[in-house]
């Protein structure tokens, strides 16, 4: 609601029009249309309490909503002046990221449950079973795209990711070459590592953060990819 329609409405509300409620706080109609015009900012002090008087509001509260009107206007301003600008492709891509931008600011004001998953060891020479234990766990904030989570247990993903930390993943079957991800080997059990693909030898080294700990290189078939690890 813009600045003027919302002074309008209060008077409204309260007067029934806007020209009865100028003549019941004392103030020429013509001032107060060109107040809802030009906004609170532009008004004299003693028209603002009047105002704010026959309103039952304080002339602090208006003023703040008005700074915060502006303030918005002025990014509309831009976003429209830089939008006009664009191409038809180039505008399609800006609304895509600005909905994807609302769906992430959605998604983090909610809370959540989604699958917690046992225990995923961060030691390599240790190998937990992953899915023994699974029940639904409440979160008020989850990464976006997250639709798992996992207890770690082990330091070798330290510091990025403590021993007993809870972390979140994204169930898929791929992930690109660099990424940390919660992998099962030889079917008993999965781990959180850095995955690396060695194309040529057919292998995938999974290397840990902490550096008292050795790559380990496995043969790709020994390997499954259970989902890609999104950190907050």
């Amino acid at each position: 609601m813009n600045k003027e329609s919302y002074l309008k409405e209060l008077m409204e509300i309260k007067s029934g029009t806007v020209k009865a409620f100028s003549e019941q706080i004392g103030i020429p109609y013509t001032t107060v249309r060109s107040i809802l015009e030009r906004g609170i900012m532009n008004a004299k002090m003693d028209n603002i309490i009047k105002i704010c008087n026959g309103l039952n509001i304080t002339p602090e509260s208006l003023m703040a909503r008005e700074i915060v009107n502006s303030v918005n206007k002025t990014y509309e301003d831009k976003i429209i002046t830089v939008f006009s600008k664009l191409k038809a492709n180039k505008k399609q891509k800006v609304i895509s990221y600005a909905q994807q931008q609302l769906e992430e600011q959605e998604y983090e004001n909610k809370i959540y449950e989604i699958p917690l998953v046992g225990k995923s060891a961060a030691n390599p020479s240790i190998i937990e079973y992953g899915d023994v234990d699974i029940e639904l766990g409440s979160f008020a904030h989850i990464p976006y795209g997250a639709d798992c989570a996992i207890v770690i247990q082990g330091d070798s993903m330290e510091p990025l990711i403590k021993d007993g930390e809870i972390i979140f993943y994204k169930k898929q079957p791929d992930i690109e070459n660099g990424e940390i991800a919660i992998v099962e080997i030889n079917g008993d059990g999965v781990t959180c590592k850095k995955v690396y693909f060695n194309i040529e030898e057919q292998t995938i080294i999974l290397r840990s953060l902490n550096d008292k700990y050795s790559d380990r290189e496995v043969n790709d078939d020994e390997i499954r990819i259970v989902g890609k690890v999104i950190l907050n």
